[in-house]
């Protein structure tokens, strides 16, 4: 199992069982948190090189906060999450198809470039 395969299943079926979180994190070898900055970083990473598009990027990230609960991201993870929930809908005066230029890019180039990660095992 790896992050492909997570992935493929957005593909297919929108959004990944818990399965498919918990088989990868037993992949990982590691804690659930180490697991978590690790996915959003290459989910982020992998949009911002265009390699994914926005909608299976925020699904992919939306998908782990169901599987990992909101309150237990680190401030990495949860730097990542609010740039693609900035993306999602329109703010006052903004013109329609600017979200990804104006929140979503901007905050995960800051997220990856000022939010150390931190390992807990």
């Amino acid at each position: 199992m790896n992050i492909d395969d997570i992935l493929n299943q957005i593909d297919k079926n929108a959004r990944p069982d818990d399965d498919a979180f918990d088989l990868l994190l037993v992949s990982h070898s590691g804690s659930r948190n180490a697991f978590c900055e690790s996915f959003t970083k290459e989910v982020a990473q992998r949009y911002l090189d265009n390699f994914l598009k926005f909608d299976k990027a925020d699904c992919a990230i939306n998908s782990l906060s169901a599987w990992a609960p909101l309150e237990t991201f680190s401030e990495f993870s949860w730097a990542i999450y609010r740039a693609f929930d900035e993306g999602e809908y329109l703010h006052l005066g903004q013109l329609a198809g600017t979200n990804e230029e104006l929140y979503t890019k901007p905050m995960l180039r800051k997220a990856l470039n000022t939010v150390p990660l931190k390992s807990d095992s």
